[in-house]
């Protein structure tokens, strides 16, 4: 939460902190994932021994929201049906809420009655 209050208020820096947020080792290792001196995040961070199968997830989304990072020869792993299939699922779709907001506005359903017409 600090990295997300101390960082540029764009929609690329908070859906990247947020994401690396939800995981206790991405928070540990924040500085091994994104250098915030040239901006840029680390995709050797995916070859770090301290990665888990749920903080390599929570890594891979918030590089691909960053900026559309697929690792090469792996870009299957980073399709929805990969990343979502884990713990973090809920708070992936806050991630990518806070990365498109003018795409997810909330949804407000058509008035269908005979009145409305």
């Amino acid at each position: 939460m600090r990295q997300m209050q101390e960082s540029k208020h764009d929609t690329y820096h908070q859906a990247l902190f947020y994401t690396l947020g939800i995981n206790k080792d991405c928070r540990d290792n924040f500085n091994a994932i994104f250098n915030k001196e040239t901006d840029r995040i680390k995709p050797n961070a995916l070859y770090e021994p301290w990665q888990t199968s749920g903080s390599e997830c929570v890594t891979k989304l918030a590089f691909n929201l960053w900026n559309g990072f697929v690792e090469d020869g792996h870009e299957k792993d980073s399709t929805p049906y990969e990343l979502f299939a884990c713990e973090h699922a809920p708070y992936f779709f806050e991630a990518i809420k806070l990365r498109f907001p003018e795409y997810c506005k909330e949804y407000q359903p058509r008035n269908n009655d005979a009145s409305s017409r």
